[in-house]
């Protein structure tokens, strides 16, 4: 038999631990034993699902696509962090320790789906009295398992192509097994198994009717993840219909103003949570200090130091000074400290993230409880899914409720239009890169904000605030890492990077 290790608390990335909701060891599972006796042990099953599900979620998994694209600079003090995923230049390698951890902590997941799902397929582990709770815990495990695939796909693939199935995928394993040297899949055969589970997940969870700030997988959030799916494959007339039977419950709604876009943004109470993933100072979320790197200064009190600030087009973005959108961008509230030199004023910095008050006691720590699907998103989805569809005159009435909203300008329903919108509303949350690839498109260099120029607060150069993409720059589809290559000779590494 094979001994198949259940779960495994050592992840790539950090995330603190309850010990009194959490599994606290190693489950060892052999294949065809029974591994859940009662009720009790389901529910730590789900838990320890849970838990991996919120590892990969917000932090380091957001941050390293968005300094890789064109709405940050980094700054004159950045020390190289995410140094080479920004350059994009020689440096950046099927070596990436950041790209690598993209990887491996989806991977991780994974396995611990695998182990779950086929668990409950054998009926001595499911307990007595505790059939409807298998069923629910082993579609949430389908759920996260669609999710993981398609973080997966969307970074190390190239875009899915309707007409095509030649592309590389990534790996599929759907069963865990130490013996397996799996190959690439193509990304339609990835795609087919992100709709098979996500049908699985339907079926399973159909019961589970959503609510404002989920904590756990419901129908809702099948629906949004649906979206996703059909805006990805080009099914644009069922992109619609998912993303408008979770906008139809009415159980989520757009804030409608600054007092509760503060408490959506910053006190995590508000209203457009999809989902929303448990934190507490305690067990806190994965955090995002990049933009912020708050402080205590005697000189200057509570100061940034941030190590990527906003480039010129993510500062002006948000044109309309009553956007609501623009209290992300922080001008004159803390001073700013680079390599030393303090500023104030002279640039904005991107406090999206600059962290929810109950998550810390004195100093922002950048800690955000994680919302891993929201309503704006769905307007997003079927307002792009219209434009896609030449329903240009649907597709403004859609992306102009948002627009109203936010207090933005009202714009047609043009294809650029809605692009410029997602890049308004989806800045910071690990969007940007499966954005351009979808619509086939690049970016201009990133210029700086002129104020940052101006005092050199930021780095400069051909690789710095001059960097562009073109839209069929290789760099868009990132590289299986170097490792896993070396630990499976099947895996095929994408043509542009054979050469390093």
């Amino acid at each position: 038999m094979k001994k198949i290790f259940g779960y495994i608390l050592t992840l790539l990335v950090a995330v603190s631990c309850n010990l009194e909701q959490y599994p606290t060891s190693a489950v060892v599972y052999e294949e065809g034993a029974r591994i859940i006796a009662t009720r009790d042990d389901l529910l730590a099953f789900e838990a320890g699902i849970m838990y991996f599900y919120r590892a990969v979620h917000g932090g380091g998994n957001n941050i390293t696509e968005d300094v890789m694209m064109d709405g940050f600079n980094a700054s004159a003090g950045f020390g190289n962090n995410y140094g080479a995923v920004h350059r994009l230049d020689d440096s950046f390698t099927s070596s990436d320790g950041y790209v690598e951890s993209y990887w491996d902590n989806n991977y991780i997941v994974i396995k611990n789906y695998n182990v779950l799902i086929d668990a409950l397929d054998q009926e001595q582990n499911i307990p007595e009295g505790s059939e409807n709770l298998a069923k629910i815990v082993q579609g949430e495990a389908y759920f996260f398992r669609a999710e993981a695939y398609m973080n997966l796909v969307r970074h190390f693939s190239p875009d899915y192509d309707p007409d095509s199935d030649s592309e590389y995928g990534v790996p599929l394993v759907l069963h865990y097994s130490l013996e397996e040297r799996p190959s690439r899949n193509t990304v339609h055969e990835v795609y087919k198994q992100i709709k098979a589970d996500l049908d699985s997940a339907a079926v399973r969870l159909k019961s589970v009717d959503g609510e404002l700030q989920a904590e756990y997988p419901t129908i809702d959030a099948v629906n949004a993840l649906y979206a996703r799916y059909y805006i990805d494959t080009e099914d644009f007339d069922n992109a619609v219909t998912s993303a408008d039977a979770v906008i139809s419950t009415g159980k989520y709604a757009l804030s409608k103003d600054a007092a509760s876009f503060k408490a959506e943004f910053v006190d995590d109470s508000g209203s457009e949570a999809i989902m929303q993933l448990y934190g507490s100072k305690a067990e806190l979320p994965n955090t995002t200090t990049v933009y912020t790197g708050m402080f205590s200064s005697l000189e200057y009190g509570l100061a940034a130091r941030p190590l990527f600030i906003p480039s010129k087009k993510l500062a002006e973005a948000y044109d309309n000074a009553n956007d609501l959108r623009r209290s992300w961008l922080s001008t004159n509230d803390y001073y700013c400290d680079i390599n030393g030199n303090y500023y104030r004023g002279e640039f904005s910095i991107f406090v999206k993230y600059l962290g929810n008050p109950a998550l810390y006691s004195n100093t922002p720590n950048g800690a955000q409880m994680e919302k891993p699907y929201m309503i704006s998103e769905m307007y997003l989805i079927k307002a792009e899914a219209q434009a896609r569809s030449n329903k240009i005159p649907a597709a403004k009435t859609t992306i102009n409720i948002l627009q109203a909203l936010r207090g933005a300008t009202s714009t047609t329903g043009t294809l650029k239009n809605i692009q410029n919108e997602w890049f308004r509303e989806t800045a910071g949350d690990g969007m940007r890169l499966s954005c351009l690839k979808r619509w086939h498109l690049g970016f201009d260099a990133r210029e700086g904000q002129q104020g940052a120029v101006n005092v050199n607060a930021i780095m400069t150069g051909d690789y710095y605030d001059k960097r562009a993409l073109d839209a069929d720059d290789y760099h868009l589809i990132w590289p299986v890492p170097a490792s896993q290559i070396r630990l499976n000779n099947n895996l095929v590494q994408y043509p542009s990077y054979t050469n390093e």
